[in-house]
């Protein structure tokens, strides 16, 4: 954590996460704010059964790591649960194995930052939850500048540093010519691929060894 004196010269980001797990299947709600008050929506699916904690800290991990892709520095992060909120900031043992996996993995994404708070909101004051519900009321309204469905197909071990937000496709890879290029910077013999790759990599960035696809803020 910086001092007072630090955290007022760097712009602070929101983001609000939401997890749930129901017998329809599990799923995190991310709300991410800008600054400048730019808002960008997540909904992640997850297509393995999770528990409702385990939603919740993965909307977490999922928050924090889509606001270090978009270049944040200070973050509070906004979430429902009195359990997770209060195992994060210490004031409750994670007595499970999983759950220390959880907070381990937050607290190195966390450490990231140079400056953070989680805190915790009342239900009825979720913004996720409010701004999927502005977006309900009006379906004409959703396109790829005012929500971003993800999928999540299978299980990962938080600690190990999984692979959530990797853009699908059928030849895995395009994506590691991508990740050799943003880490090692490798490229291709022929100018041509080369120019090509190097337009490609630009709409994407490397934030904890994952590949993320960088996305444009729009004002809502």
């Amino acid at each position: 954590m910086t001092t007072k004196e630090a955290e007022c010269s760097i712009p602070t980001w929101v983001v609000h996460v939401d997890g749930s797990s129901t017998s329809h299947g599990s799923r995190a709600r991310v709300l991410l704010e800008s600054p400048q008050g730019d808002k960008l929506m997540y909904s992640i699916k997850f297509q393995f059964p999770t528990s409702n904690n385990e939603a919740e800290y993965k909307a977490v991990v999922a928050g924090i790591k889509l606001a270090l892709s978009a270049g944040a520095r200070s973050l509070v992060v906004h979430n429902d649960s009195q359990l997770i909120v209060n195992q994060l900031n210490g004031t409750y043992e994670a007595k499970e194995e999983k759950m220390n996996q959880y907070v381990t993995r937050v607290n190195e994404l966390l450490a990231l930052l140079e400056s953070y708070e989680i805190k915790q909101v009342p239900r009825a004051n979720n913004e996720v939850a409010k701004h999927l519900a502005k977006i309900a009321s009006s379906w004409t309204n959703i396109d790829n500048r005012t929500i971003t469905f993800l999928t999540i197909s299978k299980e990962e071990a938080e600690k190990a540093g999984c692979n959530i937000f990797c853009v699908e496709g059928e030849e895995p890879s395009w994506k590691e010519e991508i990740v050799n290029y943003l880490m090692h910077d490798d490229l291709p013999r022929d100018p041509v691929a080369t120019h090509k790759l190097t337009i490609r990599a630009a709409r994407f960035t490397i934030i904890d060894g994952e590949l993320y696809k960088r996305v444009t803020l729009s004002r809502s």
